[in-house]
């Protein structure tokens, strides 16, 4: 239960950008005793811009700006281990991780929402994209009023336990709204840009990633079409992801895409475009955010990635497995990315992709 009759404390997650530090402005503005906390999740160095002294430096200043207390937390090896580790393992068996996903999960609202709790604050919050609603029903997890910049479909894995301890100040806002108020502030972040990559992926992408830190082995394989004949070679499964046309390095009369990855044999096939429409797949470890399941078999919509509008689809379960059979067939749906479910604004759930049949 919150403490009654005191200000209510909260924690809040800052990145050294426009939103959390908008974010620390608002709650400071709605009455909160706030604190600022910086994870440090990476070792920072000029090829990999994750938690740069830039951004930490940022966030300190916006924290001192404000008036409220600052800290930066060492999360790096629980970031390596969960995080790093969940995406390294996902491109070991031919899938494609979103590692977003995970650090919300475990870290954000995960190993800061423990420490926020150990130290007896009220809430967590963050600059994410997203609005919660309660009810006599419990907590409801929404999309953003912006769905140019919703961000509820990394937030999936959030329960009734946690979504009564989180804030999402900006999930009524839009970005130029965000950028006006952090202007009208003289934030010193009001102009930055918004971090688009993952966070730990160094500039030249995963091949120096995977040579730099890791001893992961890239096997060339044999690059086939449909008929199982081979026409190139690939440089290794972890290069390549469902729905890719640039950098396959084969010539063929007409474009082609990944359609299949197969790590029993390493190969990857390529089809034309129509080889990456199917209207049915499998997902698998599926989280409800109510805390129960819905009334088997059911209809919602299905999101299958961040930039895809989600689509109307049958529901229903088979053993352990969630079984979606869309009303018209999805292009590139990609085993390791989030099928997260909505019914209108609100996010019922999501889990992770297993098979797409094609």
């Amino acid at each position: 239960m919150l403490k009654q009759g005191h200000q209510k404390s909260v924690l809040l997650g800052m990145s050294g950008g426009v939103d959390s530090s908008v974010a620390a402005l608002l709650l400071k503005k709605q009455g909160y005793t706030v604190k600022g906390v910086a994870l440090k999740l990476w070792a920072y160095n000029a090829e990999n811009p994750c938690c740069s002294t830039e951004d930490l430096h940022d966030a300190r200043t916006i924290a001192q700006q404000l008036g409220i207390d600052f800290e930066v937390i060492d999360m790096q090896e629980a970031f390596r281990q969960s995080v790093v580790g969940y995406y390294l393992q996902e491109l070991s068996e031919g899938r494609t991780p979103n590692p977003c996903i995970v650090c919300n999960d475990l870290l954000k609202f995960g190993l800061l929402m423990d420490y926020a709790l150990k130290n007896t604050y009220d809430y967590v919050a963050t600059g994410h994209y997203a609005r919660i609603r309660a009810d006599e029903n419990g907590f409801h997890l929404l999309k953003a009023l912006d769905h140019s910049k919703d961000q509820s479909y990394f937030l999936f894995m959030l329960d009734q336990a946690r979504l009564s301890r989180i804030l999402f100040p900006l999930g009524d806002l839009g970005k130029n709204t965000v950028r006006d108020i952090a202007r009208d502030a003289e934030l010193i972040t009001c102009e930055k840009e918004d971090s688009q990559e993952l966070c730990f992926l160094p500039s030249g992408g995963f091949k120096e990633f995977s040579s730099t830190y890791t001893n992961i082995e890239l096997r060339e394989g044999k690059i086939i079409d449909r008929a199982g004949t081979t026409i190139g070679t690939h440089k290794g499964l972890q290069f390549y992801t469902i729905g890719q046309r640039k950098g396959i390095g084969v010539y063929t009369n007409e474009p082609v895409y990944v359609i299949k990855k197969n790590v029993a044999d390493n190969s990857i096939m390529v089809d034309t475009g129509d080889g990456l429409m199917s209207d049915t797949c499998t997902v698998r470890d599926v989280h409800w955010i109510a805390g129960k399941e819905p009334d088997f078999p059911c209809y919602a919509n299905v999101r299958i990635r961040y930039r895809h509008t989600e689509k109307r689809a049958f529901v229903n379960k088979k053993d352990t497995m969630i079984m979606i059979k869309f009303d018209s067939p999805q292009r590139a749906i990609t085993p390791g990315q989030a099928a997260v479910f909505y019914q209108d604004e609100e996010i019922l759930g999501g889990g992770w992709i297993e098979e797409a049949k094609r």
